[in-house]
């Protein structure tokens, strides 16, 4: 009864377009509102500002309900495009009501001069729209306010934030068709920090930065970061160009560390774009008012910069898509080294203690006592992941032909039917270890392999798809198929039943067969070398799996990745 008095209050209030407030803002920061008042919002505001506002869907959730997106300001194709999107996680949900009370600002000439002149912003209120509606009291114990908020994840108990690679989830696979049609030269994922208590508001995580890479791209990411620390310093916030997570969890003085994200989050998979990507963190333990303030203030900063250096930064994203990688060294990830220096990081006084609760030692902060924290920061980056990209392309064989074409589909790359030629020289990827995960992580078994390219003679049978490397997504085409690459198709487990293996020879068998084939007196050579090692000695499986391999009976294609290069 409460929720259709609510709904009652906000279409009569809506209807009359005079007040756009948020229930946030009417609350006074206490509160934030459910799904409905952002539809009625968003209606509201494209009617009050016909001109300037589009009030738009991009499609419905698994729970039937509405994916709405906004769009605010200059529509001129040619001007460079600004998005944000809140409540990915949506019990961090800041964002939503941040950017509706900036708009509300802009819009009624509340700031004096207009950020979105020259400039369009593409404003998705909640990404994650069932997650939201899962509203609780209790959803985030670890963060001060709203009353109530969101869930984190959505109706299939998906995170959005890990699933922009596989894009599993029906609000994904919409969402990235969206963003691949505005094609935004800046993202922003709009974000509340989970862990530590310190005094600044705010991390913002940029990349691409000069810190793993000299292209025009990677200056302009440097130059954005480097903008958005003087300006919010300037408005009053204290914020940080890292996430503020401790290189051991809740040990302070281990310090922090930059990082380039894997392209399953959202700042990484811009970057895999090849457009800048932006990670926002409010700081959990600052109250409600605070934190959406910073997230208002970052936005329109990032209005300000992209106003000022967008066309050029378009220019220079233009310039590294269109960047050759056919036949070179790509980097697919990064980490930080061990250089570290001293900073000072304004922190609180804590204490390391034994839990009576859980018997390991826990951590207790006293934020009435603010204490300066003299850390290691860690930001000179390394490529931990370096691979050779084909001089053609990839091709994909007929049984995971029509699977594959539809992820690719969602991620705008391009393809084209493969012919083969009889037996086609190609490379060919064969594991020489791999790692299953022991869980279920996002509805995959996750599978970590090494191993090589080597060229071999294939037989690739008919309806086979051919990947060229040379297109604007190329950077992202081998983050999907290399398998080592950490959001690869292999990586994420679509591949999984080629690394299994599927006949076997009994013990039994074997006995008589390596008997037969130790008469060869190569074979028995190499077996006599290879007892000279302990490991291989002392160990039944590998001894048995060294005849086995050499017998016409193994599986050629185990371990075989079934994708092949050119």
């Amino acid at each position: 009864m409460k929720f259709i008095i609510l709904l009652f209050v906000l279409t009569n209030a809506f209807a009359q377009t005079s007040d756009l407030r948020t229930i946030a803002e009417k609350s006074g920061w206490k509160s934030t509102g459910r799904a409905i008042e952002t539809e009625l919002l968003c209606k509201a505001f494209q009617k009050k500002f016909p001109k300037d506002v589009a009030c738009k869907s991009y499609g419905k959730t698994p729970e039937g309900r509405n994916l709405l997106y906004i769009m605010v300001g200059d529509r001129n194709p040619k001007n460079p495009v600004v998005w944000a999107q809140a409540g990915i996680h949506a019990g961090e949900i800041d964002g939503k009501d941040a950017v509706f009370w900036l708009m509300k600002d802009i819009l009624e000439k509340k700031i004096t001069s207009n950020p979105l002149q020259g400039v369009t912003l593409i404003f998705i209120p909640i990404v994650n729209v069932d997650g939201h509606e899962r509203f609780g009291k209790w959803n985030r114990p670890n963060q001060v306010g709203p009353e109530e908020m969101g869930w984190r994840t959505t109706a299939h108990n998906l995170n959005m934030n890990r699933d922009f690679m596989k894009a599993d989830s029906p609000e994904m696979q919409a969402m990235l068709k969206l963003w691949l049609k505005v094609d935004p030269i800046v993202s922003l994922d709009l974000h509340v920090t989970n862990g530590a208590q310190f005094e600044p508001e705010v991390g913002i995580i940029i990349i691409p930065n000069e810190f793993h890479g000299s292209t025009s791209l990677h200056k302009a990411g440097r130059l954005l970061e480097n903008g958005l620390m003087e300006k919010l310093k300037a408005r009053g916030h204290k914020a940080l160009p890292f996430y503020p997570s401790f290189e051991e969890e809740d040990k302070p003085s281990t310090g922090f560390g930059r990082y380039v994200s894997n392209p399953r989050y959202s700042q990484g998979y811009w970057y895999a774009q090849n457009r800048i990507g932006m990670l926002v963190e409010s700081h959990s333990w600052k109250d409600y008012a605070t934190r959406v303030k910073v997230h208002y203030s970052t936005v329109l900063s990032t209005l300000e910069m992209v106003g000022q250096h967008g066309k050029d930064w378009v220019k220079a994203a233009e310039e590294t898509r269109n960047n050759v990688l056919a036949g070179k060294e790509v980097n697919l990830s990064y980490k930080h080294n061990d250089k570290s220096r001293l900073i000072d990081f304004p922190g609180y006084k804590y204490k390391i203690q034994k839990s009576d609760i859980t018997g390991e030692d826990v951590i207790k902060y006293f934020p009435d006592q603010p204490e300066n924290w003299k850390v290691p920061f860690y930001e000179v980056l390394y490529a931990d992941s370096k691979v050779m990209a084909p001089k053609e392309g990839y091709i994909i064989p007929g049984t995971h032909a029509k699977w594959v074409k539809e992820k690719l589909d969602i991620h705008g790359i391009r393809y084209q039917s493969w012919k083969p030629s009889g037996n086609d020289r190609l490379e060919v990827f064969r594991s020489t270890t791999k790692e299953f995960a022991k869980t279920s992580f996002e509805g995959h078994q996750q599978l970590v392999v090494t191993g090589s390219w080597a060229n071999e003679e294939v037989k690739i049978a008919p309806g086979a798809i051919f990947v060229p490397i040379e297109q604007k997504r190329a950077f992202l085409i081998m983050q999907f198929f290399e398998p080592v690459a950490k959001d690869s198709f292999v990586s994420w487990g679509f591949f999984n039943p080629a690394f299994e293996p599927k006949e076997y020879m009994e013990k039994y068998v074997l006995e008589d067969v390596a008997k037969e084939m130790l008469k060869d007196k190569n074979v028995a050579a190499e077996f006599k070398q290879r007892l000279k090692d302990d490991a291989f000695s002392k160990d039944p499986a590998q001894r048995h799996d060294f005849f086995y391999r050499k017998h016409a009976s193994w599986d050629v294609k185990y371990n075989m990745y079934p994708v092949f290069r050119k």
